[in-house]
């Protein structure tokens, strides 16, 4: 599908599905709520519908943990639309009745629409089975049997992960199909559900299409290592390493995402069938669709197993040391190893653990000849196993640090030869810091040259698969482009025509900017052509949010707009106005608003605390991410002048 107004300059509204609410809906946004979205969307202007991924997730909230590449996720199911649920009306109004207001409650929603769909399927199977259409759809989407088969299975072993599942736990695809035909019983609920689903998605999208409204899809880069993917598709994917991201600024530990890494050269020898399979389906319902973290398809930040944190994880394929490179620069292999294992002093260890280091030390410590200086003892040397230990905070935070406290990190052991590749915080290592002048600068050159040849490598990598992505689709190609971002993304993104990301708060001239000071804001109107400008995301507050977090940097955005007098302490009307308006402005093609932040120009919809209306904070598990829903039924809204005339003002900036 294309996008309705491919080379115009579009404004569109952010929104996770199960944050809809309507009068029909039933626990969460639904499909079939896109259309009354559409409706308004149209009346003010905005031409872009922008979602989260809608994939079955199973039993995990997060929109990003896709139990499946391909299936839709229950929980965006309209079950009165379905042949047969009449006889679950009560069952259905009550849940309608009870989740009207408030937060979504996922796990009693999706637990609701599975077991209504099962019971209907169970009714009326041998009408369903003979139905010319679900068998036509059955056969074009081959996808379907390992997801049945595999939903089947985690049903049946109560969700248990699929090593433990025997003799299923990395089947043959004839072993599936064998499964799926002995099984249809169990099997054809979850195939059916599909079947629905895609329906009332496609209908959604048709409906949108015939507004001037484009969808635009999110197709997260990664798949759940307890996903159907992963467990039928087992060659593509490397299970010896956890993707994540490096430290940065808002993570000083870096992001372990417990995901694996995707195994290219598989895939490649297959003519990249998967990832194109994926890009079809989701062809089937999108105009427009945002890669979730495109830097994986350049590097990934590989972790070791037995990590939680990212700091100990490297790029992935990148350039690293060999012993021959180490020794050139006059290290021998016992100050290799000096490098790449923590060395404790017995000094360090006595100042640290007082009255407990005989008792800690004698546990997780080996002596390192007659010298006092200690190594971490292997069966504890991971973050893991120090996280497991049942000791005082003191002991396993300083576990912990020296966990980490290694210059170099070697592939495999250090006197193997490498390769090893330098720490994320190299310079602040106790190894690196003893080093002499000379010694430092040689192994901070010789990185720089590694980080180079890397490079090199990155730019192949990611210019081949974007290639094959933008020549496999008729969708327009949404890059999310943050993080350390390597210098050849941006080159390649805009020779093959991919838009990247600029979010307002984060669109800074970091690279001109003096030490100490804060980094001037990048104005909008100076954004790439190629770009897609927000002022939030999912993993941000909201604009009004934002406001009220850094003083500093509210006093720097205010006086970027070319604000006179006092900087407002607190968010008002006009001035959230003002800050849309400014992002408006952006050259940017396409420009998208969290549906939050619209909301919030009609201030009788405002939170108490607009922290409240954040989507997901990043790096924690909690109760209120991806709950939040709209405080407005999708249907009301045009019955909100004033916010009606705001949204199209905004909209009206971005055409003139």
């Amino acid at each position: 599908m294309r996008v309705a107004a491919p080379d115009r300059t579009i404004t569109g509204i952010a929104i996770p599905v199960s944050a809809l609410r309507s009068a029909s809906s039933c626990g969460s946004g639904e499909f079939a709520d896109l259309a009354a979205l559409g409706r308004w969307c149209r009346s003010v202007g905005l031409e872009l519908i922008q979602l989260l991924p809608v994939n079955d997730t199973g039993t995990n909230s997060s929109p990003y943990s896709a139990l499946s590449a391909f299936a839709l996720h229950p929980l965006y199911l309209a079950l009165d639309a379905i042949p047969g649920s009449s006889a679950f009306q009560p069952e259905i109004v009550a849940h309608r009745q009870k989740t009207a207001q408030g937060k979504l409650s996922y796990a009693a929603t999706r637990a609701l629409k599975v077991s209504i769909v099962s019971r209907i399927f169970e009714a009326r199977s041998a009408e369903i089975g003979a139905d010319r259409g679900f068998q036509a759809w059955l056969q074009s989407n081959p996808w379907v049997v390992p997801y049945a088969v595999f939903t089947a299975l985690k049903g049946q072993t109560g969700n248990a992960p699929w090593s433990a599942w025997g003799d299923m736990a990395d089947p043959s695809p004839a072993r599936i199909h064998d499964w799926w035909s002995a099984h249809p019983g169990q099997c054809m609920p979850a195939a059916w559900m599909q079947y629905l689903l895609e329906g009332q998605l496609a209908q959604a999208s048709r409906a949108l299409q015939e507004q001037g409204i484009s969808l635009k899809g999110d197709l997260p880069i990664l798949m759940s290592r307890e996903s159907v993917d992963v467990w039928s598709e087992r060659p593509f994917f490397d299970l010896s390493g956890i993707a994540g991201a490096p430290p940065d600024m808002f993570s000083p530990h870096g992001q372990n995402w417990g995901f694996p890494v995707y195994d290219w050269e598989s895939l490649g020898r297959q003519d990249y069938r998967w990832w194109k399979q994926r890009l079809s389906q989701a062809g089937k319902f999108f105009h427009a669709f945002r890669i979730d973290h495109v830097l994986g398809f350049f590097r990934i930040w590989r972790i070791p197993h037995g990590e939680t944190s990212g700091l100990l994880g490297r790029f992935s394929p990148s350039e690293g040391f060999t012993s021959q490179d180490l020794e050139g620069l006059g290290f021998d292999k016992g100050r290799i190893r000096w490098l790449s294992v923590p060395h404790i002093s017995g000094e360090e260890l006595r100042s640290a653990l007082g009255a407990d280091v005989e008792r800690a030390g004698g546990l997780y410590l080996t002596r390192v000849g007659a010298e006092d200086l200690y190594n971490i003892a292997a069966a504890f040397d991971s973050e893991s196993a120090i996280h497991a230990l049942t000791e005082p905070a003191p002991v396993k935070e300083f576990l912990l640090s020296w966990h980490t406290n290694r210059a170099l990190l070697a592939e495999r052991a250090p006197e193997a030869g490498g390769p090893f590749f330098p720490a994320w915080y190299l310079e602040s290592k106790k190894a690196f810091r003893g080093l002499s002048e000379a010694e430092k600068r040689g192994l901070l050159e010789l990185a720089g040259r590694r980080r180079a040849q890397s490079e090199e490598g990155w730019e192949r990598t990611g210019r081949t698969l974007l290639a094959m992505v933008k020549e496999s689709t008729k969708m327009l190609v949404c890059a999310e482009d943050l993080g350390d971002v390597p210098r050849c993304v941006p080159r390649v993104l805009e020779s093959l025509g991919i838009l990247g990301l600029r979010i307002v708060r984060w669109a800074r001239e970091y690279a001109t900017a003096a030490p100490g000071q804060q980094a001037a804001f990048t104005p909008p109107a100076e954004y790439p052509r190629l770009s897609v400008c927000t002022p939030s995301v999912h993993d941000t507050s909201t604009v009004r949010a934002w406001w009220e977090e850094d003083p500093a940097e509210r006093e720097l955005f205010f006086r970027s707009m070319g604000a006179t007098g006092p900087c407002p302490p607190r968010m008002t009307l006009p001035l959230l106005q003002r800050v849309l308006a400014h992002c408006a402005s952006a050259r940017s093609r396409l420009c998208v608003f969290q549906v939050q932040d619209l909301l919030d120009l009609d201030e009788s919809l405002w939170s108490a605390d607009p922290r409240a209306d954040r989507i997901n904070v990043p790096g924690t598990v909690n109760d209120t991410n991806w709950t939040w829903r709209m405080p407005v039924r999708v249907e009301d809204l045009g019955d909100r002048p004033a916010l009606s005339r705001r949204v199209s003002a905004l909209t009206r900036s971005r055409t003139a």
